[in-house]
């Protein structure tokens, strides 16, 4: 595939990361990572990308693991005894253009990761981001809108020049890491749950800038040894939060892969009507 060309005013490159092992999900994940299992008729993997595609992202960098490396990477590369299998099969060679189209329109780069944690993994993909400005999207993080998330970002760094974190207001919210806002939406810390004055929960969707990497040896260590991401946009003043008001699945755990499961499936006109009646059925 020809190299993109990156216009350095423009956001074009997205860092997806891919780190952990998925033993939330065994084991299931004992042979297959967390990426690539099923969310109806795609890989989980398949929806990030999807939605960087849609938002004008030209290029892709996974940071990775050995354990799931080759699998992203074949998935996202031609298959040629594929391809000659189907040539007499139009029908299931329809099934793919969706995956064809975007794989012969960007450009993938893999990347191992080297550090621990959310920064950790960013951190690894650092000499591989040529823009100054650059989307991060959480491999575990599918968010569902109409109009992709990742392109609501762009257009308002395109009006603002800050940087941006997703945050949405749940009533469910983890014992750490909840944001704090100011009155304009500016990130001014995270708290945990018994210092409750918010009910923002930190969403992996980011856009950044290249400066987050000069304050690596000032972020501490969690647990073990882990960076994480979030606090490490704490050292400025110019992130923004976007409230996020679609749907969200964490697929770092079963329930969230049902979750999106059943809600990708019931966006089929195909499937719906069917599905609808067997849960109907076994309720």
């Amino acid at each position: 595939m020809d190299e993109v060309q990156v216009d350095n005013k423009r956001i074009s490159e997205a860092v997806i990361l891919l780190g952990g092992m998925g033993t939330r999900l065994l084991p299931y994940t004992k042979t297959v990572s967390k990426e690539m299992l099923p969310v109806y008729d795609v890989p989980a993997i398949f929806l990030l990308v999807k939605e960087a595609y849609l938002s004008g992202i030209k290029k892709i960098i996974f940071v990775v693991t050995e354990q799931n490396y080759q699998l992203i990477k074949n998935f996202f590369s031609q298959n040629k005894y594929l391809d000659n299998f189907l040539k007499d099969k139009p029908n299931k060679k329809e099934l793919l253009n969706e995956v064809d189209n975007i794989i012969n329109k960007m450009k993938f780069t893999y990347v191992m990761q080297k550090l621990k944690g959310t920064y950790g993994a960013l951190y690894s993909a650092k000499d591989f981001i040529k823009n100054d400005n650059f989307i991060v999207m959480y491999g575990d993080d599918v968010l569902a809108s109409d109009t992709p998330i990742t392109k609501e970002l762009i257009k308002r760094y395109y009006h603002k020049n800050k940087m941006y974190v997703v945050v949405q207001e749940t009533k469910d919210l983890p014992d750490n890491g909840i944001a704090l806002l100011d009155n304009d939406n500016n990130l001014i810390d995270l708290v945990s749950k018994n210092k409750l004055n918010s009910k923002c929960v930190v969403y992996g969707r980011m856009l950044l800038n290249k400066k987050i990497f000069k304050i690596k040896n000032n972020l501490p260590k969690h647990d073990n040894d882990e960076y994480y991401l979030p606090y490490a946009l704490l050292n400025y003043k110019d992130v923004e939060a976007y409230k996020y008001k679609g749907k969200y699945f964490n697929l770092g755990e079963k329930n969230g892969f049902i979750k999106a499961s059943i809600y990708y499936a019931l966006k089929s006109k195909k499937e719906r009507d069917n599905l609808i009646k067997y849960i109907k059925e076994i309720i």
